[in-house]
């Protein structure tokens, strides 16, 4: 039997770039539990590979708890989701999601869980496929420019050309200026 009074409370928050916030995850995480010990990630949820989630991970033990605000903060890939969770409460750790009052210790929170983890992957699906259409339909337009180099990566392109130009050949021209290959020929095409 767990001992409740050893309980550790841990909170999880994750933002996708650095211009989002974390402050509103974390003060609701430590408004319902003070002493919780956060770890934060600011990384994409569709792959759990995230250093201060691993970390967490590591530090976990029978009869504590993970809290997040809501469960695509933890992921977004259904069967990750559920492997990972599953996994914990094996080892008797329990998780709870705030802003729908699910907390893995009773059953019904173990069902509702894994509805959500399924609504979860819908919306990253979703999302893709609007991607896609959005895409093919600015292609289909001409106005799809694919992803755009950086400003870093065209100074090194304009470098390299400088370099062709007094008689280098493009492959040596782009590995003095540090810019692969490709990268140089896609440029050449773009001008």
């Amino acid at each position: 039997m767990i001992d409740r009074g050893l309980l550790m409370i841990y909170g999880y928050v994750r933002v996708s770039t650095d211009s989002q916030q974390s402050d509103p995850q974390a003060n609701e995480i430590t408004k319902k539990y003070p002493t919780a010990k956060l770890f934060t990630d600011i990384a994409s949820g569709k792959s759990l590979d995230r250093p201060q989630l691993t970390e967490l991970l590591a530090r976990v033990k029978a009869g504590d708890k993970i809290v997040i605000r809501e469960l695509s903060r933890l992921g977004r890939s259904q069967g990750e989701l559920m492997t990972l969770i599953e996994e914990y409460q094996k080892k008797g750790i329990e998780f709870e999601i705030l802003n729908i009052g699910v907390d893995t210790s009773s059953v019904s929170g173990k069902m509702i869980l894994g509805i959500l983890a399924s609504v979860a992957q819908m919306e990253r699906e979703l999302l893709l496929e609007r991607q896609a259409i959005g895409i093919a339909q600015a292609k289909a337009d001409g106005k799809y420019k694919g992803k755009q180099q950086s400003p870093k990566t065209l100074a090194k392109c304009k470098e390299a050309l400088g370099y062709v130009d007094n008689g280098m050949s493009k492959e040596k021209a782009a590995k003095a200026a540090g810019v692969g290959i490709a990268t140089l020929y896609r440029y050449i095409k773009e001008q």
